[in-house]
């Protein structure tokens, strides 16, 4: 497939002699990237390449490396543990957060965990609004989703059998689009566990799988106004609560002191570091991205046009993967997560089963939500507290215009020269295949169209969207109550329990009295969170792109750079027009520190 292949010189002989040469690279791949399927996790390398592996110190920040080592290690020194709350107590969130100024920068000790400012520094940061917008612009933006009818009835109905007479009569008043859930309801069916099995680690660390009920008012504000604490099959069998203020301008003099609401928002915020860690985050870019390079070097020429364009996107992935199977998963994850190893395969492997490749594309994904494509790029102020998705429009515009543009050169004969690409055919067939990437929902392609689609995909996951998900976790995540990995106490049984919370009671099912807990949940999302370089930003890729010794890659990369510096305002411009602007700003999708690929 001549037209599929980028040469370098003119002369048909060098030509040939350039394909040879990559038939035996391919063949080498071929044995080079072997698949493995049977430990545990889904499809990934046998055995990492030596020229393309790296060691840890090789991937992340080496100061917070030895950190995140140290915390780990069974003694614990005492420079550590002056970062953490004193096990012994008593705490109240005051005391929690002149402990964390305090701490900030140790005396003798570089900059930590606590360096850099976090949410916990918010004055309002246990608030409905900063509660609420993180769905929209935290560490996982990418699951709220609009409320079906049958979502909408259960709620009713609790609020009728909750005596909420005002909830009954908003829901029957309110324009059903306009609602919208967060719904974590499927965990016990991901892990394998019963409707009512109570969800636990071996370590008596309790998970949940709650849903969250939420209005888009007219002026861009996201309300949250009920919560299933841990849905067990019906709303008459789980505890449901629902938020003291029915709107967002209702008073919020009594915000900081509404314990069993406060609550209520944890268990959701615990549910969603479970589900932004596992299935978002680690499976959804990673782990699918990896199933993407593994497959593309068993199958494609190396000079082929699509392996070409993807290729910058995989830089460090593979290595990082690796341990994050060897280290992140069995030393991080599941000593801090409320389940059982078991039952964390068995989600993480329901992640990457469920994994829907055209669903998930970025127009489609947003319209499934609810969130109309065409109003979030005319700017409609409905959404203007979702910059997640304002940007991501139109950097998958952006993306798939550059894709486009090189793609529609290269298959001249459109459709047909596409259908006829053996290579594109065997590449399908290696990740849709049992054998290889196991994934049934990578499209069969046979049109310019699909292709262009589906190459754009691979790069929003290497690229923007990790970087979404990933890049603001210290922010949000090293203040621990703001998301903790697990509840520390038995979940209450029913709605009058509830209604009894008080601080200590929210206090006590975070891990104040485990240290090494607070450390490591803390510690982690520090660790992977270290500012892109700019060698390694989506904008130098354009700047390397518009420099390529091929005609066709270099146009399309001036247009691309050209793009994205136009971006970068364009997302500052929808940063200061979220409503807590003043607050947080919406900057991790600039394209000069938006990485290229999955670095960490």
């Amino acid at each position: 497939m001549p037209h599929a292949f980028v040469y370098t010189g003119r002369t048909n002989a060098s030509h040939k002699d350039q394909e040879k040469r990559g038939q035996a690279t391919l063949e080498h791949n071929q044995t080079a990237y072997q698949w493995k399927h049977n430990d545990g996790y889904p499809p990934h390398i046998d055995v990492i390449p030596a020229e393309v592996n790296k060691t840890a110190l090789q991937i992340f920040d080496i100061e917070a490396l030895f950190e995140t080592q140290g915390m780990l290690s069974p003694n614990l020194s005492q420079e550590y543990i002056a970062l953490a709350p004193d096990s012994k107590g008593p705490w109240t969130f005051a005391k929690l957060k002149e402990h964390n100024l305090k701490n900030r920068l140790p005396k003798g000790i570089n900059p930590n965990m606590l360096f850099e400012f976090t949410i916990g520094d918010r004055e309002d940061w246990f608030s409905d609004n900063a509660f609420a917008q993180q769905q929209f612009t935290g560490t996982n933006p990418t699951t709220i989703t609009v409320a079906s009818s049958s979502w909408i009835e259960q709620f009713k109905s609790a609020a009728e059998t909750l005596g909420e007479t005002r909830y009954v009569d908003l829901l029957n008043a309110v324009d059903a689009c306009s609602l919208y859930i967060q719904d974590y309801s499927y965990f016990r069916t991901a892990m394998g566990l019963a409707p009512d099995a109570e969800i636990v680690s071996d370590q008596c660390k309790y998970g949940c799988a709650p849903v969250g009920l939420f209005r888009l008012e007219d002026g861009g504000r996201l309300h949250p106004l009920a919560i299933i604490i841990d849905y067990k099959g019906s709303t008459d069998e789980s505890v449901v609560i629902f938020n003291p203020r029915l709107d967002s301008d209702a008073s919020s003099s009594d915000e900081e002191s509404g314990w069993p609401w406060r609550y209520a928002k944890t268990c959701i915020q615990s549910a969603d570091w479970l589900r932004h860690e596992v299935s978002i985050h680690l499976v959804h870019t990673h782990l699918v991205e990896e199933a993407v390079i593994v497959s593309a070097h068993r199958t494609l020429h190396p000079q082929h046009i699509v392996f070409e364009l993807l290729r910058p996107h995989w830089e460090t992935t593979l290595p990082l993967n690796d341990s994050a199977r060897t280290t992140l998963v069995p030393q991080v994850i599941v000593p801090l997560a409320g389940a059982q190893p078991a039952q964390l395969t068995m989600f993480l492997n329901h992640a990457y089963a469920t994994f829907d490749w055209e669903a998930l594309m970025i127009p489609n994904d947003l319209e499934r939500r609810g969130f109309p494509v065409e109003r979030l790029r005319a700017g409609d102020a409905k959404y203007k507290n979702y910059a997640y998705a304002r940007n991501m429009v139109l950097m998958w515009d952006t993306l798939r215009a550059f894709v486009g543009s090189i793609l529609t050169k290269y298959y001249p004969g459109g459709d047909a020269s596409v259908a006829a690409d053996e290579y594109i055919a065997a590449w399908c067939a290696e990740m849709r295949s049992e054998e290889g990437g196991q994934m049934g929902t990578f499209p069969e392609i046979k049109t310019l169209a699909s292709l262009i689609d589906v190459v754009t995909m691979c790069i929003h996951i290497a690229s923007p969207q990790h970087t979404a998900v990933n890049y603001l976790q210290h922010y949000y995540m090293v203040f621990i109550p703001n998301k903790p990995p697990a509840l520390f106490q038995p979940l209450p049984r029913t709605a009058s329990e509830l209604a009894a919370y008080t601080e200590q009671d929210l206090i006590r099912a975070l891990p104040f009295h485990s240290q090494r807990d607070w450390l490591i949940a803390a510690q982690l999302p520090y660790l992977l969170s270290f500012e892109v370089a700019q060698e390694s930003s989506l904008l130098e890729f354009a700047y390397k792109a518009a420099e390529n010794d091929d005609g066709v890659i270099a146009a399309a990369g001036k247009r691309l750079k050209k793009s994205l510096l136009e971006l970068a305002e364009v997302f500052k411009a929808h940063s200061r027009e979220m409503s807590d602007h003043e607050l947080t700003e919406y900057m991790v999708m600039d394209p000069r520190i938006t990485a290229a690929s999955i670095l960490i």
